[in-house]
């Protein structure tokens, strides 16, 4: 069997990807497995990213790539979704419009939803100046901890209840 990311040389490793329920296994020769290792031990971790998703996102025996007349194409940033798909790289914001039905099921698959999840951006100056705050001293009360340094973890702890309550008050928005 070739390996799948190079496709020249022969494949001597099997490397397993595991997202939610669903394992995709990846053909590599040793060039790429060693490749993909450095990346991971080497702290690069967009070239490893990108090497997971491809395996992710590459076509199996079931699935046919997007044939020339049926490629979708981003009117914002001109690209492909058969570039999307060889590279795992959108162009653009526009890109997740134009590719949606194409996304959403992987979205689904690796993040077990479609919708934004994570923090959102702060509307005020105050209320992100509030989280920096809560940032810093839950930091300093890990490293309190660390130390077993208790007195000073529980005063840190105290901070922070003052500063929730006082935003749950209406003093700070998040």
């Amino acid at each position: 069997m070739l390996c799948e990311e190079c496709k020249t040389n022969e494949a001597h490793y099997a490397i397993s990807v595991m997202v939610g329920d669903q394992v995709t296994i990846r053909h590599l020769c040793e060039g790429c497995a060693s490749r993909m290792h450095m990346n991971l031990t080497g702290g690069n971790i967009r070239s490893l990213l990108n090497s997971i998703l491809s395996a992710i996102t590459a076509p199996t025996d079931q699935e046919e790539t997007v044939s020339p007349e049926n490629d979708v194409i981003c009117a914002r940033c001109g690209t492909s979704l058969s570039a999307f798909q060889k590279s795992g790289r959108l162009g653009c914001p526009g890109c997740y419009d134009a590719f949606r039905e194409q996304l959403q099921p992987m979205l689904q698959q690796i993040h077990g939803r479609v919708q934004h999840a994570g923090r959102q951006p702060l509307t005020t100056e105050d209320a992100q100046r509030t989280r920096t705050r809560r940032e810093a001293i839950t930091r300093q009360m890990e490293q309190a901890i660390a130390l077993e340094d208790f007195e000073t973890a529980a005063v840190l702890r105290d901070q922070l209840r003052a500063i929730s309550a006082a935003c749950q008050g209406g003093a700070s928005h998040e």
